[in-house]
């Protein structure tokens, strides 16, 4: 009875929740794990997800980019531009540290 956590030949983990008499099958292809090592096998593979999500979130927004520049080159206007390539350019002002009257 309670939780139990299994690792898969794969690498991922599962947990299940078993109330029934006795100790449930371990799932095919699986091997049960601690507590503590699914919890630290999760976080990884979370971490990994996210870190290709990133990843590709990145490369998307380099298209944008890229596309706005084409766009911008073909004398499109950069606020067209930016529509249309769904990037969203910095303002070119942010971070400067300007002072009235200088």
């Amino acid at each position: 009875m309670g939780m139990h956590y299994y690792r898969y030949a794969d690498g991922s983990v599962s947990e299940r929740e078993y109330s029934g008499d006795g100790e449930p099958d371990v799932p095919e292809g699986a091997s049960e794990i601690t507590q503590q090592e699914y919890e630290e096998a999760k976080a990884a593979l979370d971490a990994e997800q996210a870190e290709h999500v990133a990843a590709i979130d990145a490369e998307a927004q380099e298209r944008a980019r890229q596309d706005y520049e084409a766009l911008i080159a073909a004398g499109i206007p950069p606020e067209t531009a930016a529509r249309m390539s769904g990037y969203n350019p910095p303002h070119p002002n942010v971070g400067s540290a300007q002072k009235k009257g200088t």
